[in-house]
């Protein structure tokens, strides 16, 4: 009998051990410390390893996958995810919106196509909308905003002050994007009160476009590049058949404006957008050089784009307009050698008006950090491969791809891009563009001499302005 219960005493203590050793029991070490670890790298890598033209996400795999334990930490303190979390997500779907309707919208698409190709866990749909401000103020009364989506630089605090656009600084950190790889103005534009709403695509300025037969013809051996070398080949090329240089009362003259202004040392408004300046001895002097341009090689009173058809059919020699005229007045668009260059400078400094598409991410009910961290790769991917949108007439924001041998070897975009530290915008003020109105007003007036006393008329219309950014001061009233 003893011996039969020394036996069950046995058998009941393995029993034991082998619970004890199924249950975990007897070990000091954490078992769900490195399973976690490991799978957060391998996440990491499997978003973002493939994406080998994007740099930054690639940096994330590579420091993920050494130290997976400052994952967590990092994603906490930008108060974004991290490129592994969006693995850890699922599949995330980013709706893409962008006012892309014309020649460059394809090659809009073929960046998204890359983009998706280069992923396991994103895909972005990109929807290209007309009437494109209406249809997002009416995605905003719907709470229906797309995910990312494009902004021109002059309606970033306009739509901040809507509430169409968030704050993204966050996002900005996660992505590793650092300002000092963009011109100071371009980034600039992106910043409304204490924080940043948008980051630079692109750059499109004035450009200068000619026609390098009649500048040939005329004795000049390029195109200008001063005051004084653009007026000796405007005078060399005017003839009484062929115009040296023709400007309209229509759009661009007051972007054309101010240009001038700026080259002459004036600005548009004051430091902080409260009051309009061009009124200025140097908005004097822009506006005297426009009207004695028309006089001596133009012809009055022209309409909107009367230079730009009187150029195509060879009979000017020097036109200024935007960078996306590209495609239109040189190549395969005209019958000679049209090209194109950056912009003369006529006054004492260098000064080029531009616009610029930004990259923004519309205010949500209830942001998705899988979907904030998924934009933050999206944007360094457009911005590292940005020299394919070079290629549909635009100079890239980022400082390393206009730098780079590829972008360089895009002709005329890489002569143009010359301008890009010269360039200057809007300040961030809502409703900024209401206050061109009365300017373009003036500046068309004085062109078609309807209007001849140049001081009188640009102190009116800076009055107006005034009028007009008092008012929006108290319509729009706080940032969100």
């Amino acid at each position: 009998m003893k011996g039969k219960c020394r036996w069950m005493l046995v058998l009941v203590g393995l029993l034991l051990a082998l619970a004890l050793v199924a249950c975990g029991g007897g070990g000091g070490d954490n078992t769900t410390t490195e399973p976690s670890a490991d799978n957060t790298a391998d996440n990491t890598a499997d978003n973002t390893a493939d994406n080998t033209a994007d740099n930054t996400a690639d940096n994330t795999a590579d420091n993920t996958s050494e130290e997976p334990a400052a994952t967590e930490p990092a994603a906490e303190d930008t108060g974004a995810t991290g490129s592994g979390e969006a693995s850890a997500c699922g599949p995330v779907e980013l709706q893409y919106w962008n006012p892309f309707t014309g020649p460059d919208g394809p090659f809009m698409g073929e960046l998204v196509d890359a983009f998706n190709a280069s992923q396991d866990n994103i895909t972005v749909v990109m929807t290209t909308q007309s009437e494109y401000y209406t249809q997002l103020s009416t995605a905003a009364a719907s709470n229906t905003l797309p995910d990312v989506a494009i902004v021109h630089a002059d309606q970033v605090a306009t739509q901040a002050y809507r509430n169409v656009l968030r704050p993204i600084d966050d996002v900005v950190t996660a992505a590793g994007i650092d300002g000092a790889n963009f011109p100071e103005e371009v980034w600039n534009a992106g910043q409304v009160g204490e924080h940043r709403y948008s980051i630079p695509l692109d750059i499109h300025p004035m450009t200068m476009f000619y026609n390098a037969d009649l500048l040939t013809a005329a004795g000049i051996d390029g195109p200008p590049t001063t005051g004084e070398e653009f007026a000796a080949a405007a005078d060399a090329i005017t003839d009484g058949t062929n115009n040296g240089f023709m400007i309209t009362s229509g759009f661009p003259i007051r972007q054309i404006f101010e240009m001038l202004l700026y080259q002459y040392g004036g600005t548009s408004f004051d430091e902080d957008g409260t009051e309009a300046a061009w009124n200025s001895e140097a908005g004097v002097q822009a506006m005297n050089w426009l009207l004695d341009a028309q006089k001596n090689w133009s012809q009055p009173n022209l309409e909107v784009d009367a230079e730009l058809n009187a150029f195509k059919g060879g009979t000017v020699g020097l036109i200024w307009n935007g960078i996306w005229q590209t495609t239109n007045v040189t190549g395969a668009g005209v019958e000679f050698d049209g090209r194109a260059t950056a912009v003369p400078q006529i006054g004492p400094q260098m000064a080029v008006w531009a616009g610029s598409h930004q990259l923004t991410l519309p205010t949500q009910a209830e942001p998705d950090p899988c979907k904030d961290d998924a934009a933050a790769q999206f944007i360094s991917y457009l911005l590292d491969n940005s020299v394919t949108w070079a290629k549909a007439g635009q100079l890239p924001a980022n400082n390393t791809v206009r730098a780079s041998d590829e972008f360089m070897a895009i002709e005329p975009q890489a002569s143009i891009a010359t301008v890009a530290d010269y360039v200057f915008f809007p300040p961030s003020v809502p409703g900024i563009t209401d206050a061109y109105a009365p300017l373009d007003e003036a500046v068309a007036a004085l062109m078609a001499g309807t209007a001849t006393d140049v001081q009188a008329s640009l102190d009116d219309a800076a009055n107006r302005a005034n009028q007009i950014l008092a008012e929006n001061r108290d319509n729009y009233g706080e940032l969100p």
